[in-house]
């Protein structure tokens, strides 16, 4: 999917986990409790349906749902990801294996919470082999060097 034909918008509620605009201008959209278990479950599990340990939605309890437009500065790891898609080619993994780190890191607290949007940004714009994928060691390989950027870069900070 080009980046051109992906929009996000910032939806506080977390009640919307995915939506899907077709030809014809209708939006269908997946809803459920604001728990991951939810939209985790049904990727693995796709096509079938399993009962889920999660609460069954009422959307009364929630009165209304908003969405706003993402901001690139305050949303630094959504502007490393849309970079990482029109890079293409192993940049998508590089953010991937960065952001892991860098989550990991702030968890642990050794990095700040605006540290994983940088690294991930750096990772990306520092992955050298963009296009060119031949081979699942390619991915394993771009996925290590940018989990060992990051590492390196914290080592820096």
């Amino acid at each position: 999917m080009p980046a051109s034909k992906i929009d996000v918008v910032v939806h506080r509620e977390s009640v919307i986990h995915s939506m899907i605009e077709y030809e014809d201008n209708s939006v269908i959209a997946q809803l459920g409790v604001p728990d991951m278990r939810i939209p985790i479950q049904y990727a693995i599990t796709y096509p079938q349906r399993f009962p889920s340990p999660v609460k069954q939605l009422d959307l009364t309890d929630y009165g209304k749902l908003t969405f706003y437009k993402p901001d690139d500065q305050t949303f630094a790891c959504l502007r490393a990801c849309k970079r990482a898609i029109e890079l293409g080619g192993l940049a998508p993994v590089a953010a991937n294996g960065a952001n892991e780190v860098a989550v990991k890191l702030f968890l642990n607290n050794r990095i700040s919470f605006t540290n994983i949007g940088d690294l991930v940004n750096q990772a990306v714009t520092n992955q050298s082999n963009v296009k060119n994928i031949s081979s699942v060691d390619d991915i394993l390989q771009a996925d290590e060097d940018a989990r060992n950027f990051v590492l390196n870069a914290v080592g820096q900070l």
